[in-house]
């Protein structure tokens, strides 16, 4: 068991103000940021076409 996996089950019984992640393993995951961010500008890319298209 690893030290983030004891400190979990020992902060578990408290009440958090925040949300706190599981753990940081040191990664960026830009690939995957980007990728989720992509739907969303292709939304807005689209949103913006139509308003320029209706205005």
């Amino acid at each position: 068991m690893t030290q983030m996996e004891i400190d979990t089950l020992e902060h578990a019984g408290r009440t958090v103000m925040a949300w706190s992640p599981e753990g940081y393993d040191g990664r960026v995951y830009l690939g995957a940021v980007l990728r989720a961010l992509l739907p969303a500008i292709g939304i807005l890319a689209v949103a913006a076409a139509f308003l320029f298209v209706a205005f």
